[in-house]
């Protein structure tokens, strides 16, 4: 049996309150699971809000090599970041 995934929640602060943005900083913590990110300035692409994700959970945003049609697989990175089993404390 897969193990289960706990539910994704987004929360959104279109009004960018301060107290929010500080409040959300602050539950940051990727190894509970729980990750705040800040979408770049202008963001207005999927590629770019996947960069963010990466940033967040202190990966490298922008992958090396070479990829069809120039596409780097952000998304695909993002996931199996995500996804993937998180290493024990050592």
């Amino acid at each position: 049996m897969p193990p289960s995934v706990p539910p994704v929640a987004v929360v959104i602060d279109p009004g960018d309150d301060a107290i929010h943005t500080h409040t959300a900083l602050a539950a940051h913590h990727p190894p509970s699971g729980r990750a705040t990110l800040h979408p770049g300035p202008g963001t207005t692409s999927e590629t770019g809000l996947a960069h963010d994700v990466l940033a967040a959970l202190g990966k490298p945003p922008l992958l090396p090599g070479r990829f069809p049609a120039g596409r780097q697989p952000a998304w695909e990175a993002a996931t199996a970041w995500i996804t993937g089993p998180c290493p024990s404390p050592g």
